[in-house]
């Protein structure tokens, strides 16, 4: 309780806050955790390094880097009760990708919108509702909670077209969304530990969700590829959607949905691609390879004995 008491109390300061110097708070924030949780630091490199094929000391500039994109991003978060009036000021949504999300929506079958820990998905998911659409995000509860999931849900329920949808409870809900027309967002870079498929993702073997390629097997609805960039000013976001990828040939010319090791191989090198652009904006504590790594550890733990 003392714990969530503080929290309240810092957000409170940081919303008082004029934007820019809040920003800059963040950035000093990002640093400091960078000092903080210096294991996890080590454990970002290393797995920069072995996916993206790049030097240590690339790897440190990249995790830095990312570091100091995560400060602001919490900071963003915080501060969105007053970034909501003008958001469309803070994030470009263009008018192509505005076109490209209304008319698969259109069809009428509901949509998947496959995205990826990149830029500052909260703040962004808000601009995507004030063009009237109504989305909802699949999400997974922190860990450790200490009531943290219960202001972080508080903060989503400023925006209520962003309703988002429990991970662990919330199948029957996904279904309902999708028959009603609705859009679903899948974040399709997690580590779906036990109950995934191994594929390959940035050259190394992940266990991958099949939720995506499994809903679209049932509703046959568009998959749009969709993602969210911080721009080059740190403070302005770009929402980009691209095309529907249910359209697409596997690697052995198979449609998507039909074969489920081809169709997720699609997903992820659009997300690969997206991380090899803009490596320094995604989500590298979050450790797409740790259950593969942990299984292989085990392995050999058994093997020695």
């Amino acid at each position: 309780m003392e714990v969530v008491i503080i929290i309240k109390l810092v957000m409170f300061i940081i919303r008082l806050m004029p934007h820019r110097f809040a920003l800059a708070f963040g950035r000093a924030l990002g640093r400091l955790l960078r000092l903080i949780l210096w294991k996890k630091v080590d454990l970002c490199e290393s797995r920069c390094v072995m996916s993206l094929g790049v030097g240590v000391t690339t790897a440190r500039d990249i995790i830095r880097k990312f570091f100091i994109h995560f400060g602001m991003s919490v900071i963003e978060f915080i501060r969105l009760p007053f970034m909501k009036p003008r958001i469309k000021e803070f994030v470009k949504f263009t008018p192509e990708s505005i076109k490209r999300l209304r008319e698969a929506q259109e069809q009428g079958k509901g949509v998947l919108v496959m995205d990826t820990h990149m830029g500052n998905w909260e703040i962004c998911a808000v601009r995507v509702a004030e063009e009237g659409f109504e989305v909802c995000p699949i999400v997974t509860p922190q860990r450790n909670d200490a009531g943290v999931n219960d202001l972080i849900n508080e903060m989503r329920a400023l925006t209520p077209k962003v309703r988002t949808i429990d991970s662990e409870t919330g199948l029957r809900e996904i279904i309902r969304t999708l028959k009603a027309g609705g859009i679903v967002v899948v974040m399709q870079d997690l580590d779906a530990r036990k109950d995934g498929i191994i594929t390959n993702f940035l050259g190394m073997p992940a266990s991958t969700h099949e939720g995506i390629v499994k809903l679209y097997q049932k509703f046959k609805c568009p998959v749009m590829p969709a993602r969210f960039i911080r721009d080059k000013d740190n403070i302005h976001h770009e929402i980009r959607v691209y095309e529907d990828i249910s359209k697409k040939l596997d690697k052995n010319g198979k449609p998507f949905g039909e074969d489920m090791l081809g169709s997720l191989e699609i997903c992820n090198e659009i997300i690969e691609s997206w991380i090899r652009e803009k490596p320094e904006q995604w989500m590298w504590m979050m450790d797409k390879w740790e259950y593969v790594f942990r299984q292989k550890a085990k392995k050999a733990k058994s093997d020695r004995k």
